[in-house]
């Protein structure tokens, strides 16, 4: 295990901040980093909505996109515990709509039956986005531009029409495309179900409640709307804008669907008691949330080399990217990202947790994009 350089990060991630909200990369960025525990960076540069000026300060909220999936893996861990189901059980044992699931072909402008599925998705593809179950490819993303705006009510809406409406992308495991929400909806509904909770109140009795978490939620309150994050844009001058997203924590989704692929949003600070929580392998401040074993299962890298569709440094875990050949961090870390610019990951080998915030609609390359790829060569660089 390698130490943080406190004084060398606190300044590498203010610079490296400072210089993209001089050049209108980013409004702002809120940072924790933390090693064995120990906060050694927290910081809130920039601002929260570049019309009023108001500075991004503690507690803020953050739209989390596709960091709500490992809310879900953690969720499915703590379902694990309980003996609701296995990773390897087919998911048609709980949900028999989705037995005989067929692969699709582009006829047109639709997609159409081509051939039943060689095999049933199993729960734990899913999660690590080779079950095929509308993946965002050619025939996944044209299945998603023609379904109903009813289906987007609920996660069971959803679940409910992608068994009878939707055609696999691939059979399950013969390629790895990632799924934006669907696969992620169907794993909670099958929760939902075994324990009789809705997928919201599932995690917050079962992992925000035990560990302290009061500002991640899938439907703020009206104190938490007073504390969101104003979406921000840039048009070709290039000049930074605001977005009006409304009562709305992904996109145009009613807060009634609680996907479980998309639509968390929350503070800095609590997410990083989230990332504390799986570092700790299930335990937080003396709260057991799952048996400690099972956190393997969530870093477990399912999708092997060679996979179609897989890069060659990261594997899919349970709602994670898993990190199994050399990158910017260490073999075995794990995280994640969300589309709106937030970044987290698990170092088990430096015991580092480290999150990274901002909400612009606006990146490149995966989740955060560079800025997110940018605060893992900084905090990695501050090793000594």
């Amino acid at each position: 295990m390698r130490i943080l350089d406190r004084d060398k990060l606190v300044k590498k991630l203010t610079d490296r901040a400072n210089e993209d909200i001089k050049w209108k990369r980013i409004a702002g960025a809120a940072m924790i980093v933390r090693q064995s525990g120990e906060i050694v960076a927290n910081l809130k540069l920039g601002v929260r909505d570049i019309t009023t000026g108001e500075l991004l300060r503690k507690g803020d909220i953050f739209r989390l996109a596709s960091n709500t999936k490992p809310t879900t893996g953690a969720a499915c861990l703590v379902a694990l515990d309980r003996g609701y189901f296995d990773l390897y059980d087919k998911v048609s044992d709980y949900l028999p709509q989705f037995r005989d699931m067929y692969v699709g072909r582009i006829e047109g402008d639709r997609v159409v039956p081509d051939r039943k599925a060689k095999s049933d998705i199993l729960i734990y593809q899913l999660l690590s986005h080779c079950s095929g179950l509308v993946a965002e490819d050619e025939i996944g993303n044209l299945q998603k531009s023609y379904m109903p705006r009813s289906v987007y009510e609920t996660n069971r809406t959803m679940t409910d029409y992608c068994a009878e409406h939707t055609y696999l992308s691939f059979d399950p495991s013969a390629k790895t495309a990632y799924s934006g929400y669907a696969a992620f909806d169907v794993v909670m509904r099958i929760i939902e179900d075994k324990s009789g909770m809705t997928h919201a109140e599932f995690l917050k009795r079962n992992i925000f409640d035990k560990i302290g978490i009061k500002d991640l939620t899938f439907n703020p309150t009206e104190e938490q709307w007073s504390r969101m994050v104003t979406m921000h844009d840039r048009t070709d001058d290039p000049s930074m804008v605001t977005v009006e997203m409304g009562r709305h924590t992904f996109e145009g989704f009613p807060l009634t669907y609680t996907s479980g692929g998309a639509s968390l949003c929350g503070s800095i600070e609590d997410y990083s008691v989230f990332a504390e929580l799986l570092r700790r392998e299930g335990e937080y401040d003396g709260e057991r949330v799952f048996d400690e074993k099972l956190i393997d299962l969530m870093k477990t890298p399912y999708v092997p080399d060679g996979t179609p569709g897989r890069n060659e440094t990261d594997s899919w875990g349970l709602g994670v990217r898993v990190v199994v050949h050399d990158s910017i961090l260490p073999i075995g870390s794990y995280g994640w990202s969300g589309a709106y610019g937030t970044h987290f990951w698990v170092d088990p080998e430096n015991d580092i947790t480290a999150v990274y915030m901002k909400n612009n609609r606006w990146y490149d390359s995966h989740g955060a994009g560079l800025t997110g790829l940018n605060f893992e060569r900084d905090v990695m660089s501050c090793l000594i």
